[in-house]
């Protein structure tokens, strides 16, 4: 016996911490870009900025092993790709999108642009598999976004 607590009668308690969301760095070709406003589908406000991204094959496995769904988009000539979307409920910070030299564009660049998308996975869902959390953006080759089209364009977004 010690003090007032027999051994014996003790139970152990632990405390347990919930599992760190795993981040996980994708690799591909930005498709449809909703950074800076909320997407809309079918006439509905989503209430999510999103980034759309194609991926080849080598990512979409990569993906698949982590349990995230990667959707087959058929293309107007015929064609497909591979893509998945991230998504986060808020707006990202003008500083968590930057080109690969570390220059933070915010939500300055278009579709076709060669991106790195940081992100976080969530719990899983029966239909649509782990979910995605956009993170921030890494833009290695920068197609024009709707900002920097044309000088006309930029005066009159500025």
């Amino acid at each position: 016996m010690f003090g007032c607590c027999d051994f014996e009668s003790v139970t152990a308690v632990f405390f347990f911490r919930a599992p760190r969301k795993q981040t996980m760095i994708t690799k591909g070709i930005a498709k449809y870009v909703y950074l800076d406003s909320t997407e809309k589908f079918n006439g509905e406000d989503t209430g999510k900025y999103t980034l759309t991204v194609a991926v080849d094959d080598k990512e979409a496995k990569a993906l698949e092993s982590a349990g995230v769904k990667v959707r087959t988009i058929q293309t107007e000539d015929g064609g497909s790709y591979k893509a998945r979307k991230f998504s986060t409920k808020y707006p990202l910070s003008f500083e968590m999108v930057k080109t690969g030299d570390g220059e933070a564009i915010g939500h300055d660049f278009g579709a076709e642009s060669e991106v790195q998308v940081l992100w976080k996975a969530g719990n899983e869902h029966p239909q649509h598999g782990v979910a995605t959390y956009l993170t921030a953006v890494k833009v290695l080759k920068r197609t024009e976004g709707y900002k920097s089209q044309d000088a006309e364009t930029s005066e009159f977004f500025a």
